[in-house]
Parts: structure tokens; C-alpha cells; sequence
């Protein structure tokens, strides 16, 4: 059964001022690394709209956007996030088309942009549903707080590649949830074509080396001269098969985690007359729950010995440097009690719950003793894409979606926080 403030404040979810907030941010350029400017456009919509606004430092020019709308301090406080920063930076040269830069196109009921899909759609939703509560008058028992934060985007710095521009992977997310912003639930308005994901794939990155003999290359013939690119093409086929077998042996929700060879280097391409001495791989791995690194580490130890044995040669050295934990939710928790309700009564559906692929900051909540449910209005793919990939096709996402996922905010807000804490 819907809020008795339900109605009324849904009233103040109109489908313009959806799509005029989302395309207010996708005009925001926000790269990792830059995404001040649309930290302060968000904290000074919400001053404006009465919350008490925060914009904590992550980083240098880096802070998080943070509001709260204030309860009576008796009920069950919730936080809705979301990241700012966007998958590209909009200056790519292999990617062309509309939804791959900060301007957004409005064009037949569809935000075309960067940032349209992941995850702008998610934030104007969640605002826009904070919003309609402060203007109907609604006094909830628990807190809601908005938290847009900074360094989502799975990227991290590694060898050269160092610098803010590589500072994803959860940061902004880690600091809100130390630094005093926490809430009895969180809902994270990723995208996920309107289904609720109650659990979320971790992942592994990691980098196994090889090395080789250091040559002119005008002696690379000789018996003694190892090259290094040549023993990893040889490695990289043992470690085809253990993925291969990996793949097969984990299944969780329907879902089999994969095994991606992400990167490969080695040798000088500016001095081609050196043989390869090094040759690293890269390998970005996906787990289900009940997987653990360690376990994934001691399986691809086992692949990297038995090669050394094989070849005569040492093991390789094993490198991680993300360890991003699986995480899944009791399915019976109040967040996607009144989350699936809310769903139910604003779109006469309830679709099964879902694992979702991607990293997403509801694992650093879920860890730190904030349970967090991924639902967001992003995913749909315009009919023009014909099968391809967001990420292949550009950004986009139907207006339509938000304003459902805006009402669906709203509806599991008033119920949760209507709730009298235990």
C-alpha cells in the first residue's frame, strides 16, 4: 500500500524537470579526476532546496557532494549515491557519436550523452525524488541523505599511469563511508534497466611478468637468447585453458564470472633492435559470492608453477592491484522489502533480482556495515543499437525510465523512513 503522502509529493515529479536536471549534468563534463564542478552545481541545488549540504575533500579539488534531509531521528535513515565521475573523458579518439561527449542531445524522449547512462540518470532520479518530499512538506521519522561522490570509474594507477585521472575504483565511496555519511540502508541508483541487484560480481586485476634475455635483436638467433614476448605467448595458453575451466566451475544467479586478458606489454617499441627482456600481462577477473582473492591467487599460482616446471624456467611473479569483493544482500533486508513493493505499485512489475556484472560502489557500502541495493534507471538500449554495447553504441538513456525510477525513489523513501528504527 502506497505513502498517504505518496500522491502529493509525487506531484512534484514532473517528466521536464527530470530531463532538464539530467541534461543540466551531462553538460558538466566530469571526467575522473574533474568532477568538482558538478559536485558544487549539486550541493548548491540542494542549499537551495533546504538540506544541509557538505562537500567533503577526497582528494585535492576532488569532493563529494553531500545533503541530508533531516527526520525526526526515531525511523530507519537512508542514503541515496551515486557516482559523478564518467566512464570516458569525452576527448577519446576511437570514440565517436553522441553519447560519447559532455552535451547532451534531447531527441525523441531519449538524453543522449556522456554520462546520460552511468550514472547522471541514476542522480537526477534520486534528487528529484528528495526534492518532491522537501516541497510537499513530508516530515519522515528517518534521515535521507544524497551522496554523489567522486572515483567510481574502475580505473586505478599503476606503473606510469599515475595522477587523480587514475584515481577511481571506489575512493570517493570509501571516504563518504568513513567520514561520518552512513545510513541504516543505501539504495545506489546505477544503472540496471529497472531491476533490483541484490548482489554484485567483485573483481581481481592483475599482472604476471616473464622475463626474457637482454640482446641486440641482430643476435636474437642464438640458442641462449630467451625472448620474453615469445615465453608469454607460450604462458598465455596455459592460462587460456585455466580460465576456460574457471568460467566453468563458478555460477551464481545464473551468472558465470569471466576472465579478460585486459593488457598485454613488452618489449621497446621505439628500439626495436633490443630483444624483449620483460613482457607483463594483464588480467582482469570477475568473481561470484563465495569466492575469495586469495583462493583465485592460489589457482593461478598453481597455473604459474607448473609452467616454471614445464619450461625449466622461474615461476612468473604474480601482482594484484584491485581486490574488489563479491558481495550479495539478504534478499529479505527492508531496503528491498520496500524497494520491490515500490516497484510493484508504480509499474505493476516485479522483476526477479538480479547479480550485476560491473563494479559498483554498493560493495564499499555493503562492507562497512551499510547494506546496499543497486536499482537505477540506466540500461535500456535505444532500438538503433541492435545488440551492441553501451559502451560500444554511446550513451543514452529514456526519459521515461528516470521519471519511473524518480516515483519508485520516492515511494521506497517514505516507506523505509516511515519505519521506526529498532
Amino acid at each position: 500500500m502506497a505513502h498517504p503522502d505518496f500522491a502529493r509529493a509525487a506531484a512534484h515529479i514532473a517528466p521536464e524537470n527530470v530531463r532538464d536536471l539530467l541534461i543540466d549534468l551531462v553538460n558538466i563534463p566530469s571526467p575522473t579526476g574533474s568532477e568538482s564542478n558538478v559536485a558544487q552545481y549539486l550541493v548548491e541545488r540542494m542549499g537551495r532546496s533546504g538540506l544541509v549540504t557538505d562537500l567533503p575533500l577526497v582528494d585535492a579539488g576532488r569532493p563529494n557532494a553531500v545533503g541530508h534531509l533531516r527526520g525526526s531521528g526515531d525511523g530507519l535513515n537512508l542514503l541515496f549515491t551515486g557516482h559523478m565521475d564518467t566512464s570516458y573523458s569525452g576527448e577519446e579518439e576511437h570514440l565517436a557519436g553522441e553519447g560519447f561527449r559532455p552535451k547532451a542531445i534531447f531527441r525523441d524522449g531519449w538524453v543522449w550523452g556522456l554520462g546520460a547512462n552511468n550514472m547522471k540518470s541514476g542522480l537526477a532520479s534520486a534528487l528529484i525524488a528528495i526534492e518532491a518530499i522537501v516541497k510537499a512538506g513530508v516530515r519522515l521519522d528517518g534521515d535521507i541523505t544524497f551522496g554523489a561522490v567522486v572515483g567510481e570509474i574502475e580505473k586505478t594507477a599503476i606503473e606510469e599511469f599515475q595522477g587523480v585521472e587514475y584515481s577511481g575504483y571506489g575512493i570517493g565511496t570509501r571516504h563518504l563511508v568513513t567520514h561520518g555519511v552512513t545510513a541504516d540502508f543505501a539504495l545506489l541508483a546505477e544503472p540496471t534497466g529497472m531491476r533490483i541487484a541484490v548482489a554484485n560480481m567483485g573483481c581481481i586485476w592483475l599482472r604476471i611478468t616473464v622475463g626474457g634475455t637482454i640482446a641486440h635483436s641482430a643476435l636474437a638467433n642464438k640458442p641462449n637468447v630467451i625472448n620474453a614476448i615469445a615465453v608469454m605467448h607460450d604462458l598465455q595458453n596455459d592460462i587460456a585453458k585455466w580460465a576456460q575451466d574457471y568460467e566453468a566451475a563458478h555460477l551464481y544467479m545464473g551468472e558465470r564470472p569471466n576472465v579478460t586478458i585486459a593488457a598485454i606489454r613488452g618489449g621497446v617499441p621505439w628500439r626495436l633492435s633490443r630483444n624483449p627482456y620483460s613482457c607483463s600481462l594483464y588480467l582482469d577477473i570477475r568473481t561470484v559470492p563465495g569466492q575469495t582473492v586469495d583462493a583465485v591467487k592460489r589457482d593461478l599460482r598453481w597455473v604459474l608453477r607448473a609452467f616454471a616446471q614445464r619450461t625449466g624456467g622461474p615461476e612468473p611473479p604474480l601482482h594484484v592491484y584491485v581486490s574488489d569483493p563479491p558481495t550479495v544482500l539478504d534478499e529479505k533486508l527492508p531496503i528491498i522489502q520496500a524497494l520491490r513493493a515500490a516497484q510493484k505499485d508504480i509499474t505493476g512489475q516485479s522483476p526477479p533480482a538480479i547479480l550485476r556484472r560491473p563494479g559498483a560502489d554498493s560493495v564499499h557500502l555493503t562492507a562497512y556495515g551499510v547494506p546496499c541495493v543497486a536499482f537505477g534507471p540506466g540500461g535500456r538500449m535505444h532500438p538503433d543499437a541492435r545488440g551492441a554495447s553501451m559502451h560500444a553504441f554511446g550513451e543514452h538513456v529514456l526519459v521515461d525510465d528516470c521519471v519511473a525510477a524518480a516515483r519508485i525513489y520516492l515511494a521506497t523513501a517514505l516507506d523505509l523512513c516511515s519505519r521506526k528504527a529498532p
